[in-house]
């Protein structure tokens, strides 16, 4: 293939540190692929003596693509295809460094939590506290009913994993916290850091920060404890490894003489930290990324300023890749539009300064092997529904469902600002058996599966439990299950029937056979030929999920999934099928993980964890379909959120949502994670205090409060949203909002987002030049 100027340019590398600031569809993948290629083919590394071109990217799946790229390039030029490059996310790269550091015998031990893992740890720090510092806790927490009592357990759990995420990225132990907190030095001879970690002090100036700290403290305990990391404590160790151990970072340095990041503006600053001591003072350090679609700063540590300042270093190469083939003409006008109205128009002043990099969108060369879309055959339309949940999302879901209709042979995705927008839209889909791929995380589907495999387990552990039996037969039916084969008032007259057992246990363990049996745990006079028929096959099913409770927790989750899910009567249920049983597996790994950190539950402790999953309390570490990697497919409709649209693209999207509520115009409107009562963001307040304490700064907007600057980077970050958003969109590109809004069952009126207006304004003049 034909490559573009820019790409040439890339390719001429050598040596030293380079940026490449990439725009959407601009071949990124494509150029670093064929940049390492080319450092092995130029020999500018050693096979032999086992020396690497390391790569280091996001996604898992995205080091699957690097992998089978480079080993094609490799091979067509007659090389040997797996060697001279190592491929990694940030995790395996940690792994590696940590263990290489190891002893053999205490290297492959190494436990690194997940997250939901490190939540319920977390969790348990913040119960220690509160049962250890009770008038403490009552003081901080507010008055009321049990829902605002829930409602601060969770916005301490917010502020928590803030305070510990931010701590661990700029590199502070508990000790140093606390010490700072105490005003002592931590080299004090007389200052007790286990007194000080154990001694809550509510007159100190800071007491949310000492709250926090005294928690982050304890949490670590709990961690070490199970001779585990989490996922900042590993990349952390890492660092502190390529810092202070010489003989260590050396060895890397002569393993790994070149490395390649991909996705840079997501760089935590440890990752930043980890890469840069790898690659040395002169070490050669290539990073690609595009500032205008970081969209993880508002809940990890990242930020595009990081890699923004890397871009103007003056010993870094930078090398724009600015020409992208992926979308028509009056789409990636409507981005560039989009951000120059940022940069120069914004009534938020330090928006303009923040959300976006300068850099347009420029259409393929003339005479490219890819060119772009045609712009006849493209189309843009901005749509402005009553009401969102009586008139837009159905709406978006037919209109999606036409456009499939109409042009089958193209890919299509509706986008969803939420999760709780998109369950909305599956449903409909789900109600006109629309033909859609759901990447939502969280999604109704995982919670009824983790419903039913909590059902199983529950009857099994207390089969005598009347409301256990009834609820495993409405779980059967929920799923489908052809044992549970019946109309809906059939099922709820069987519910109740069996609810109403007289004994339980001689429905499941009789002493009789057959019919006589059953008639003997049903209550009498009630009880049809028909429910016995259908009792009877329910009883079968649930005797066979008994003979499975020898088995350890993971393999009984996944043969009771067997028993429920893997049954199919057509290929399209087959397929939905390999997709329940593999959200059953994710479920399985999760309560076996619960087990293995907590050896003293016991298969009721278990069961209520799986509960808590099938309410939505609990959100498990699922694997999403841009972890492991997606296709669309032409004719069905992918659903997923903005955020996860990332590094996808589809011929059509439908934008949803997109109101003032979502990005807002100032900072005078109403912002998630905003304490009604005090008006601050409790999460941005503590980081800033912890900052403050620690180094005397963060202010990264002079004269803003936390909460302000908190505020101005949301703004950013949803601006930056729409704009992945936009440029997803190859040939069609709908967006839609609402006047009003349901919330908290409330009519709410819902403002325009300012952003619309300057996009509307480019779809006008696109009509009034086609009159």
């Amino acid at each position: 293939m034909k490559l573009r100027p820019t790409q040439e340019e890339i390719l001429k590398y050598k040596s030293g540190k380079m940026a490449v600031s990439a725009v959407p569809g601009s071949g990124k993948t494509f150029t670093l692929t064929r940049l390492a290629a080319k450092l092995i083919s130029d020999g500018r590394i050693d096979p032999a003596a086992n020396q690497q071109i390391l790569i280091v990217t996001y996604l898992n799946a995205s080091v699957d693509t690097f992998r089978s790229r480079i080993r094609d390039l490799l091979q067509e030029q007659g090389l040997p295809p797996d060697q001279g490059y190592d491929v990694r996310t940030l995790h395996s790269l940690g792994l590696e460094i940590v263990r290489s550091a190891r002893s053999s015998d205490r290297g492959n031990d190494l436990v690194v939590l997940d997250d939901a893992q490190s939540a319920h740890f977390r969790g348990l720090a913040i119960d220690n506290w509160k049962a250890n510092w009770p008038d403490a806790w009552e003081s901080m927490a507010p008055d009321g009913s049990v829902n605002a009592q829930r409602k601060w357990r969770r916005t301490l759990d917010k502020m928590v994993n803030t305070f510990i995420r931010e701590a661990k990225n700029g590199r502070y132990k508990p000790a140093d916290i606390l010490a700072l907190i105490h005003d002592k030095k931590t080299d004090d001879a007389d200052f007790d850091i286990e007194g000080a970690d154990s001694e809550f002090e509510a007159d100190l100036s800071t007491p949310i920060v000492h709250m926090c700290a005294m928690i982050y403290a304890d949490y670590q305990r709990i961690v070490k404890g199970q001779g585990a990391l989490d996922f900042n404590d590993l990349i952390w160790q890492a660092t502190e490894l390529v810092d202070s151990a010489p003989e260590v970072v050396d060895a890397l340095r002569k393993r790994w003489p070149y490395v390649l990041e991909d996705e840079a503006q997501d760089s935590v600053p440890l990752q930043e930290i980890l890469l840069d001591g790898l690659t040395g003072p002169g070490g050669n350090w290539v990073r690609v990324g595009d500032p205008n679609q970081a969209i993880t700063s508002t809940f990890t540590a990242a930020h595009p300023r990081f890699f923004n300042a890397f871009l103007e270093r003056p010993d870094v190469q930078e090398r724009p890749l600015p020409h992208s083939s992926r979308c028509a003409p009056r789409i990636y006008e409507a981005a560039n539009k989009l951000v120059k109205w940022t940069l120069e128009s914004h009534p938020v002043l330090e928006v303009r300064t923040t959300a976006f990099r300068d850099q347009e969108m420029l259409p393929a060369p003339a005479g490219d092997g890819k060119p772009n879309p045609d712009d006849d055959l493209a189309g843009l339309n901005i749509k402005v529904f009553e009401h969102r949940e009586e008139e837009e999302i159905p709406r978006i879901a037919f209109f999606a469902q036409k456009y499939v209709e109409k042009f089958p042979e193209r890919t299509i995705a509706v986008l969803v600002p939420t999760n709780d927008i998109g369950h909305k839209i599956a449903e409909i889909f789900d109600q006109n058996d629309a033909a859609y791929d759901n990447l939502l995380r969280g999604g109704t589907r995982e919670r009824e599966i983790a419903g039913g495999l909590h059902a199983a387990l529950a009857l099994l552990t207390e089969p005598t439990k009347k409301t256990n039996i009834g609820k495993f037969w409405e779980a059967m039916f929920r799923l489908d299950h052809p044992f549970a084969d019946v109309e809906d008032e059939r099922s709820e007259h069987l519910i109740t029937l069996l609810n109403s057992v007289i004994l339980p246990e001689s429905l499941f363990f009789p002493e009789a056979s057959g019919a006589d049996a059953l008639l003997q745990a049903l209550p009498a006079g009630v009880t049809q030929q028909d429910d016995l028929t259908d009792i009877a096959r329910y009883v079968q099913f649930a005797q066979r999920v008994f003979e499975l409770g020898y088995l350890p927790i993971d393999d009984l989750i996944i043969s009771v999934a067997d028993e429920l899910l893997a049954w199919h009567d057509s290929d399209a249920q087959a397929e939905s099928n390999e997709t329940d049983l593999a959200i059953a597996y994710q479920i399985a790994n999760q309560v076996r993980a619960w087990a293995d950190l907590n050896p003293e539950w016991r298969l009721p402790e278990l069961v209520d964890q799986l509960g808590q999953i099938a309410e939505g309390r609990i959100r498990i570490a699922t694997v999403s379909m841009d972890d492991t990697g997606f296709e669309p497919t032409p004719g069905r409709i992918t659903l997923n959120t903005q955020h996860g649209s990332k590094g996808m693209e589809w011929d059509a999207v439908f934008l949803v949502g997109i109101d003032g509520g979502w990005i807002p115009g100032s900072l005078d409107g109403r912002f998630q994670g905003v304490d009604s009562e005090s008006g601050v963001d409790p999460s941005a307040e503590v980081a800033a205090a912890l900052h403050s304490l620690m180094d005397g700064g963060y202010g990264q907007f002079p004269g803003r409060s936390a909460t302000e600057a908190a505020h101005i980077e949301l703004i950013c970050e949803r601006l930056r949203l729409l704009y992945v958003g936009i440029t997803r969109a190859k040939l069609y590109l709908h967006i839609s909002r609402s006047r009003k809004k349901r919330q908290y069952r409330q009519e709410k009126d819902a403002e325009p987002a300012s952003a619309i207006a300057v996009l509307y304004q480019h779809m006008i003049g696109l009509q009034e030049s086609a009159e």
